[in-house]
């Protein structure tokens, strides 16, 4: 892709931010009294399958979203306010908002696209400026979260769906898009764009990378 992409789409755990939202918000409730000493080791576990492209998401969903069942939205952004001031924003790479910036200014949209539910990523959005947040959306019945999300999950197949809607809304093609990521399960959607990215990577997405000639950076705090 030569000329600027139409769309700037950005992965959000280890491409923008330094840790895993999900993995953080455990330990955040556990270290709260609101969730039990033994999910530590789960969400460690779920983390690792992630890292190797497996990702049980019915067993996921049941596991993360379980301490939203019963709170209003008022209450988890109230948490997910303080999870990211406490553990999220010391870890926003500042190269990350450096390009969400630079992109910004130049009049292209920056659209976060994320597995992480809405409201976990919320506020990470907004302090990032960026132009839309596509994420997991989560069931609500009378006000109140059931702990469980409304299909699809955006994880692979899902994000893809997700990123094509949003670009029919702007009457553009995916392969008009740039998209930053780090994860091996985002190796479909990088390779359905038309300027990939791959940033903070281990082993084989980098393989992956350098068999298609996609450049490869490394960001910091």
């Amino acid at each position: 892709m030569k000329k600027k992409p139409a769309v700037v789409f950005f992965d959000l755990d280890h491409t923008i931010i330094g840790i895993d939202s999900t993995v953080s918000w455990k330990y955040f409730l556990v270290d709260n009294g609101m969730a039990p000493k033994e999910d530590l080791a789960r969400a460690d576990y779920y983390w690792d399958l992630y890292c190797l492209g497996k990702y049980p998401v019915d067993e996921l969903v049941e596991f993360q979203y379980r301490e939203f069942s019963g709170k209003t939205i008022d209450e988890i952004r109230i948490l997910a306010s303080r999870h990211f001031e406490e553990r999220i924003r010391p870890h926003i790479y500042s190269d990350a908002q450096k390009r969400i910036n630079a992109f910004s200014k130049a009049g292209i949209p920056t659209v976060l696209v994320t597995g992480t539910d809405r409201y976990i990523a919320e506020p990470i959005a907004e302090a990032m400026q960026v132009s839309a947040l596509l994420a997991t959306e989560l069931v609500l019945v009378d006000g109140k979260f059931t702990g469980e999300y409304s299909p699809p999950f955006l994880l692979k197949e899902g994000k893809i769906k997700r990123a094509e809607e949003y670009c029919r809304k702007l009457g553009v093609l995916l392969a008009e898009t740039s998209f930053f990521a780090d994860s091996v399960n985002d190796i479909e959607l990088l390779a359905k764009v038309g300027h990939p990215v791959v940033v903070n990577t281990g082993e084989k997405l980098l393989a992956v990378a350098e068999e298609n000639s996609w450049p490869v950076e490394r960001w910091v705090v």
